[in-house]
C-alpha cells in the first residue's frame, strides 16, 4: 500500500531545523498590552489598631471613674476612694460585676444610672467595635475568615453591612431587656415599697442581668438571697442571663432561619453544648450540695432544684440566689469548671467560649476514634480552627494559673475560694462582693488585670488569627514524638 506523506508548508521549517540568520527579539510590553495584578496585602496588628481598641475602654473607665468619684452621686454620708471608683468603673465596662463596697448603700440613684449605662454601653459596644474593627482593617477575604472566629453566623449579605449589623444588635438588645424588665416589673411591685423603687430595680437588675454582670442593688451585698423563695424573679433573671450569654449571632440566626436543620452547625454547637452545660451544672450542684446546711440543705426538693437551676443559669455572670463562698470544694471545682467554659463567641459573656470548648472536646473523640477529621453535624471542621481554639484554652488556662498562685499570696481565702475568684474575674462572671471587699489595694489589682484580659485577650487572639495568613511554603520531613 503506497503510503502518502503530508506536504510540509513551505514558510515553517521544521522545529529542529535552524537555518542561518534566526534571532530571538524581545520587546517591551506596552502600557496597553499589561494587566496590573493587585496582590492581597497581609495585615498585621500594628500599634494604631492596639490603640484604638484599648483607648475606648481606657477613655470610658476615666469618665466612669470620674462620674463615680464625684459627690452628687454619692448616697448620704458615704465617700468613695479614687481606686474604689476606677475599680467599679472597669468592672462595668467589662461587664464584670465586681464591686469592693455596696452599690445600694453608696451611691444614689445618679450613681446607680450612671452604673447601669457603662454596663449597657460596654456591653454593647464590644461586640460591635470587635466586628467594626475586624471589618475596617481587613479585606472581604480576611473579614470572612474573622467571621467565623466571632461567631458571627448573619449570613453573607451582611458581611459588607455594618450600620444594618449595627442596628439590629442595639434593638435586639433593647427588645430583649425591655421584655425582661416587664416581667421583673410584676413581682418588683409587690416586693418593694414605691413603685419608683420598683421600676428602678427592675430596670437595673434587666440590664445587668443580660449583659452578664452580677452588681448587687440590694443592700448587703447578699446578691439574690433574698429572692431565693420567688420563682417569678429567679426565672426572668435567667433566662436573661441565658440570652445574654447566648449572643446576637445565636439568636439572629434562631429568628431568621426558624428551623433546626436549616440552622448553621454553629448555632446548633452552640444550643446543644449550652443545654448539656446547664443540665450537669443543674444536676451536679443539687446532688452535691443538698446535703450542705449554708446552701440547700432544708428546703423542698423542688426548691432545692429550682436553686441549683439559677446557679447554673449564673455561671457565666449575673447575680446569684447562693454565695458563691458557701459551696462545697466539690462543687467549686464543678462551677468553676462551667465558668471557665463561658458563653458563646460574640456575646457579652467571658472564659474560653462554647465554640472552643466543643472543637477541643470533638478533637479528642475524634483522636480516640483513629479520625483525622473533627466533624460537627455533617461539616468538617478545618485544623487550623481546632488550632486556634487549643491556642485560646491554653492562654485562658496560663493567665489563670498564674493569677491564681499570685492572688493566693494577698487573699485571706482557701485556695478553691482563690482560684474560683480568679475564674470568674477572668471569665467575666462577677461574684460577690464580700470576697472583693475583703482583698487589699494589691490583690483587688490583680483582679482588674484578670478582668482586662478576660474581656480583650481572647479578642486580641482573634484579631491576630484573623490578620495571619498562612506561608506554609515548604515542608519538613515527619517526625514522631513520644506521647503518654
Amino acid at each position: 500500500m503506497e503510503r502518502r506523506l503530508r506536504p510540509r508548508h513551505p514558510s515553517r521549517p521544521p522545529a529542529h531545523v535552524r537555518r542561518p540568520g534566526d534571532r530571538t527579539i524581545r520587546r517591551e510590553a506596552w502600557t496597553s498590552e499589561t494587566i496590573s495584578l493587585r496582590m492581597p496585602r497581609r495585615y498585621r496588628v500594628t500599634v494604631p489598631i492596639l490603640v484604638v481598641l484599648w483607648f475606648g475602654t481606657a477613655l470610658l473607665t476615666l469618665l466612669g471613674t470620674l462620674l463615680l468619684r464625684w459627690p452628687a452621686t454619692w448616697q448620704g454620708g458615704q465617700a468613695v476612694s479614687w481606686w474604689e471608683a476606677a475599680f467599679v468603673a472597669l468592672s462595668a465596662i467589662c461587664t464584670a460585676g465586681f464591686a469592693p463596697v455596696d452599690v445600694a448603700t453608696t451611691w444614689n440613684r445618679i450613681g446607680q444610672l450612671v452604673l447601669v449605662l457603662l454596663v449597657e454601653v460596654g456591653g454593647v459596644s464590644y461586640v460591635a467595635t470587635a466586628t467594626v474593627l475586624l471589618a475596617g482593617i481587613m479585606r472581604r477575604t480576611i473579614v470572612y475568615e474573622a467571621h467565623h472566629v466571632l461567631g458571627m453566623r448573619l449570613g453573607e449579605e451582611q458581611l459588607g453591612e455594618l450600620w444594618p449589623l449595627l442596628r439590629r444588635l442595639l434593638l435586639a438588645t433593647l427588645a430583649i431587656q425591655f421584655v425582661g424588665f416587664g416581667m421583673l416589673l410584676v413581682p418588683s411591685l409587690s416586693l418593694h415599697g414605691t413603685i419608683a423603687e420598683a421600676l428602678w430595680w427592675s430596670l437595673a437588675t434587666a440590664v445587668t442581668a443580660f449583659h452578664n454582670a452580677g452588681f448587687d442593688f440590694e443592700p448587703g451585698l447578699g446578691g439574690f438571697t433574698g429572692y431565693q423563695r420567688y420563682p417569678l424573679v429567679i426565672i426572668p433573671v435567667g433566662l436573661l442571663v441565658s440570652l445574654g450569654a447566648t449572643g446576637f449571632p445565636v439568636l439572629s440566626d434562631i429568628v431568621t432561619r426558624r428551623s433546626w436543620r436549616r440552622l448553621y452547625p454553629d448555632t446548633r454547637l452552640v444550643l446543644t453544648t449550652m443545654l448539656a452545660l446547664l443540665a450537669i451544672g443543674t444536676m451536679g450542684i443539687w446532688l452535691l450540695e443538698r446535703s450542705n446546711p449554708a446552701t440547700l440543705a432544708g428546703l423542698p426538693w423542688y426548691q432545692q432544684v429550682l436553686d441549683s437551676l439559677a446557679v447554673a443559669l449564673s455561671r457565666t455572670g449575673g447575680p446569684r440566689v447562693i454565695e458563691t463562698r458557701m459551696l462545697g470544694e466539690e462543687t467549686t471545682f464543678l462551677f468553676g469548671a462551667l465558668t471557665f467554659i463561658g458563653g458563646a463567641s460574640g456575646s457579652v459573656a467571658g472564659g474560653v467560649k462554647v465554640q472552643a470548648f466543643c472543637l477541643l472536646l470533638l478533637a479528642i473523640l475524634a483522636t480516640i476514634r483513629g479520625s483525622r477529621s473533627v466533624v460537627v453535624f455533617g461539616r468538617e471542621v478545618p485544623d487550623w480552627q481546632i488550632f486556634r481554639a487549643l491556642a485560646t484554652a491554653v492562654f485562658a488556662l496560663l493567665v489563670m494559673f498564674l493569677g491564681t498562685v499570685i492572688l493566693a499570696a494577698w487573699a485571706p481565702y482557701q485556695l478553691t475560694t482563690v482560684w474560683l475568684l480568679v475564674v470568674q474575674a477572668f471569665a467575666l462572671a462577677g461574684s460577690e462582693g464580700q470576697l472583693v471587699a475583703n482583698l487589699d489595694v494589691g490583690g483587688q489589682s490583680l483582679l482588674a488585670a484578670l478582668i482586662v484580659l478576660g474581656r480583650f485577650g481572647p479578642l486580641l487572639l482573634a484579631v491576630v488569627f484573623a490578620t495571619r495568613v498562612p506561608r506554609e511554603i515548604v515542608h519538613y520531613a515527619q517526625e514522631s514524638v513520644r506521647l503518654g
